[in-house]
């Protein structure tokens, strides 16, 4: 299906190229044919002999955009903030631009043992350079405020837009609903109502369906392709919001909050403003989409050197095992991933074969069932180490939470506020909470981890996943953290 957002990041990079390639052309003719730059002045330079060149230029400018995030959907977006981020980044590749051409001539003067401080061409350059610059502001910000035009005018018409739902059949869900039916170029189209009092209430409020109640989020979400649900309550408690946002964490949505209940939660969360309504959306993801893709190429490039760097150390536990104690060298068990995705890991076996004979329970502190040598795998994590094939495969990264069981979920999603939260991010084999905090053993410990967790989802970066890593091998080699 046609979605707004795929299309907007399509028109969005081919117009960049295309403005980006006009600013080379016009550059090229004042450097050589208007006569501006008179030393510069050459008729016989053909543009095709450039060609190559400015199309490289393009593309880096078009990759560099990529790196600082001006890919992202900016359909609910502040246009004035993206012209401001357009600005900010062209100001930032003019100042390399400008360091790589001095620079260029400063390592030629040093190859050729000439000057330094004297004859640069660039010198006398600068209102040029900064001209091409502003050029380039120019034509991007037109040609993508031009695009926006166009996906508006498709939207208008019913073309793309993200489905919605509105949780409680209030009168300001109502009003909400209608503002966005009022405004489809935004790009968000409202389907119906979901509302505790399903069982009750007429099945239309506000010329919508009325689709069911909490508990059929998960069917409604995926029957309906639900990308996004905003809370409508009539309640102003925390405890109720709270309740309502705890089935809603799982989901692969973005959750919206009317501003009366967004008081209400103010402080626990972060949020990000929605352009043109009065909401605010909770549990943002921020990562720009290219350092995601970085974080997998690293996930596979670190777990693969692993896997062979380790390679001695795992047959040396797999024997040690053997020998300490009757049983299989591997511990398999299924445990839950991203929005709920059920997976297999495999850990080397530090427990007694009838550990859990009496049911699914959290390790403790000296906890009997563990064996000599799993002590010491579980001090130096090398325990660990298979859990690297579930790294390459693709259902853990190298950075994040830490991957649970669904018994313990459960429990937990009605013990714990927010808890089912971490289901947002890809379970880790290491992570915040597992360097800052030693193994869950206590509601209160499992608090305190959740709080590491989403302090991780909320500034998630690949500094902070480089500086866990590097934390990761101190707790390592120090035992701290581990029990």
């Amino acid at each position: 299906m046609f979605r707004a957002t795929t299309l907007e990041r399509t028109l969005l990079v081919i117009s960049d190229f295309i403005a980006f390639s006009i600013c080379f052309v016009i550059a090229f003719w004042v450097q050589f044919y208007s006569g501006w730059i008179a030393d510069k002045l050459d008729t016989t330079r053909q543009l095709l002999d450039y060609l190559p060149a400015g199309l490289l230029l393009s593309a880096t400018w078009v990759f560099f955009f990529f790196l600082t995030g001006l890919y992202r959907s900016w359909l609910l977006l502040s246009r004035t903030q993206q012209a401001l981020y357009v600005l900010m980044t062209i100001l930032f590749g003019i100042v390399f631009l400008i360091v790589g051409l001095f620079g260029s001539e400063f390592i030629g003067k040093i190859m050729a043992s000439a000057p330094l401080t004297e004859g640069y061409i660039y010198g006398s350059r600068f209102v040029w350079i900064f001209a091409y610059g502003l050029l380039a502001f120019f034509l991007v910000v037109s040609f993508r405020m031009s695009i926006y035009l166009f996906l508006r005018r498709l939207l208008r018409n019913g073309f793309g837009a993200n489905r919605m739902l509105v949780l409680g059949a209030t009168e300001m869900g109502a009003r909400v609903a209608d503002s966005f039916m009022a405004t489809p170029e935004r790009g968000q189209k409202v389907i119906g109502f979901v509302d505790e009092r399903y069982q009750v209430l007429p099945k239309e409020y506000a010329n919508l369906p009325l689709l069911g109640k909490y508990s059929d989020l998960p069917r409604i979400v995926r029957e309906n392709h639900v990308r996004g649900i905003i809370i409508s309550h009539d309640s102003t408690s925390v405890q109720e919001i709270m309740r309502i946002l705890v089935w809603l964490c799982d989901l692969p949505v973005h959750i919206y909050i009317i501003p009366n209940l967004y008081n209400v939660v103010h402080g626990h969360f972060k949020a990000n403003l929605v352009h043109g309504f009065e909401l605010q959306e909770l549990f943002p993801f921020n990562m720009p989409l290219w350092q995601v893709r970085v974080k997998r190429v690293m996930d596979v490039i670190i777990a693969l050197g692993l896997l062979i760097l380790s390679s001695p150390i795992s047959l040396l536990a797999a024997l040690a095992i053997k020998l300490d104690s009757k049983g299989p060298i591997f511990y398999s068990q299924e445990r839950v991933g991203l929005y709920g995705r059920r997976f297999m890991i495999h850990k080397f076996r530090t427990m007694k074969v009838d550990a859990e004979k009496n049911g699914a329970q959290w390790a403790t502190k000296n906890d009997p069932r563990i064996t000599r040598i799993g002590m010491f795998l579980r001090r130096a994590r090398i325990d660990e180490l298979p859990q690297l094939l579930c790294v390459l495969k693709g259902d853990m990264s190298m950075v994040g939470p830490r991957p649970e069981r669904a018994v313990f979920i459960e429990q937990l999603r009605e013990q714990v506020p927010f808890y089912i939260s971490r289901l947002k991010i890809k379970p880790g084999l290491t992570g915040w909470a597992q360097v800052r905090h030693h193994y869950d053993t206590s509601i209160e410990d499992v608090q305190k981890k959740l709080q590491y967790d989403m302090y991780y989802y909320e500034n998630m970066s690949l500094v902070l996943d480089i500086q866990i890593l590097f934390r990761t091998v101190y707790v390592v080699i120090t035992g701290k953290g581990a029990q």
